[in-house]
């Protein structure tokens, strides 16, 4: 009972806030031929990679957002959704497979939550079930249940709730974008292709109906969601560096992006990815995604360097060039890795900020439109030194 105590507590101080990468749709990548092994981190999508995975090049079906993931050592997973409601409430929920991502631990489902209030006050509650539990998961759909809480999907959309002791969140999850992935979705580490990280943006935009539970004072809320679901079969800070990611909605626009950094064993290769979704679709990216790091600084919690302004440019096939600039503005949560009761990395820190960003849209003619609102942005690091 001690032992469990301080688990939890110490889970409470983390506060598990981890998003999924972001990603490009299908028609993007910085690929566009065949695999360049030779980097020995890269984004798998030639056509045997579709066929040994069984998905298929342009669309996505239900079955790859249920468990994909044994819940037992040598694999993590995580069904992560967060919503932004139009009071100032945030709300992040994530359900895994295991504890956190510990990859070699044994099976041990658990359910978080984060609420910040508009006054900025935070609530954190976790919920273990036992070591050696294994996850009440569907393969077939995405159904997953901890203790009371859900995660479950139905025509198209999703309904989450949380619940511990007086403390109740539901959430209804209307899909605005239709499921995606960048290409098959799965990075692989190394030629042989044993060592893999998959993402699925399940849910890249909807809107959201819930209530709110807290001592049996409830509350409405309306906003906007995001749900992704990420799963492996080896400790990350072994195949990865550090990455950038971050999400906004600016105007009919819905945006995702990010840039991955595999470990020095693995060249320290860059894997830049790129979503835009306009209204109910998303755009048809094309060509190489560049990406640019600027105006570093060494921020205080993590002593760590790292870039504040972020830019992404690529095409789509019409020629229309789009261009996604982020500039730091203020920090959300830090967490300090090394906190865990097992070994992440040699210093692991999570940032996650708030920021400006500006969309333009240049057409053919150099004729432009911009677009301006406040992203969602993270850095994750898993060593002393982020690679630039």
């Amino acid at each position: 009972m001690i032992k469990r105590l301080k688990l939890c507590l110490r889970i409470l101080f983390i506060s598990i806030f981890f998003l999924g990468c972001g990603s490009d749709s299908n028609n993007s990548n910085n690929l566009e031929t065949e695999n360049d092994v030779s980097k020995k981190a890269f984004l798998a999508f030639s056509d045997s990679d579709y066929l040994d995975l069984g998905l298929k090049k342009d669309s996505v079906e239900v079955w790859e957002d249920g468990m994909r993931s044994n819940g037992k050592s040598g694999s993590f997973e995580w069904w992560y959704s967060d919503f932004i409601f139009s009071d100032g409430t945030t709300v992040a929920v994530v359900f895994y497979t295991k504890f956190i991502f510990n990859t070699y631990g044994p099976a041990h489902p658990m359910v978080s939550i984060t609420i910040q209030s508009p006054n900025g006050k935070t609530t954190q509650e976790t919920y273990l079930q036992s070591v050696n539990t294994e996850i009440n998961a569907s393969k077939l759909f995405p159904d997953v249940h901890i203790g009371k809480s859900y995660l479950t999907y139905h025509e198209g959309n999703y309904q989450l709730h949380f619940e511990k002791d007086n403390l109740i969140f539901d959430a209804t999850m209307i899909s605005t974008l239709p499921m995606i992935r960048a290409k098959t979705g799965f990075v692989y580490f190394g030629e042989s292709k044993e060592k893999y990280f998959a993402w699925l943006p399940a849910q890249a935009s909807s809107n959201v109906k819930a209530t709110l539970s807290k001592n049996g004072v409830e509350s409405n809320l309306l906003g906007i969601g995001y749900h992704d679901h990420n799963w492996g079969n080896s400790p990350m800070n072994e195949n990865i560096n550090s990455w950038y990611w971050g999400r906004a909605k600016v105007g009919e626009y819905t945006l995702v992006f990010s840039e991955i950094v595999a470990h020095e064993d693995f060249n320290n290769s860059k894997i830049p990815l790129l979503l835009i979704g306009k209204k109910d679709k998303y755009i048809k990216l094309k060509g190489d995604i560049l990406v640019t790091k600027s105006n570093e600084i060494t921020h205080p919690s993590t002593n760590k360097s790292y870039a504040t302004t972020l830019t992404f440019t690529q095409k789509d096939e019409n020629g229309l060039k789009y261009t996604i600039v982020t500039k730091y503005k203020q920090d959300i949560t830090f967490l300090d890795m090394n906190l865990l009761p097992f070994e992440i990395g040699k210093n692991p820190t999570y940032l996650r900020s708030l920021g400006d960003i500006n969309l333009t849209i240049t057409e053919r003619n150099n004729t432009q439109k911009s677009y301006l609102g406040q992203a969602i942005l993270e850095q994750m690091s898993f060593d002393d030194t982020i690679v630039p």
